[in-house]
């Protein structure tokens, strides 16, 4: 992603991105997404541009694997987000 690209998409929100995504596949797909109102916990700052870096992380309980594992884990998800191409953000 250049520079330029970067600071162009700085300058629209998050529903015209997807709007925009949305006719450009021709179909609705973001009605999974969110159905709640999302509320910026940083609403006078810029936006943010970048990759996104997901996973999925669950703690309905403790884990039963051994601390080895579960440590070894644990340094895969850091690396994997370690590892994204920049400017990077975890969601």
């Amino acid at each position: 992603m250049t520079p330029a690209l970067l600071n162009l998409m700085r300058q629209v929100d998050t529903p015209t991105v997807c709007n925009a995504i949305e006719v450009a596949q021709g179909q609705r797909g973001f009605a999974a997404f969110t159905r709640g109102t999302m509320l910026s916990s940083a609403p006078k700052e810029p936006a943010i541009v970048g990759y996104a870096r997901t996973a999925k992380i669950a703690a309905i309980a403790p884990p039963i694997d051994p601390p080895e594992t579960i440590k070894a884990r644990r340094m895969d998800y850091y690396k994997y987000m370690a590892e994204a191409a920049l400017p990077a953000v975890a969601v």
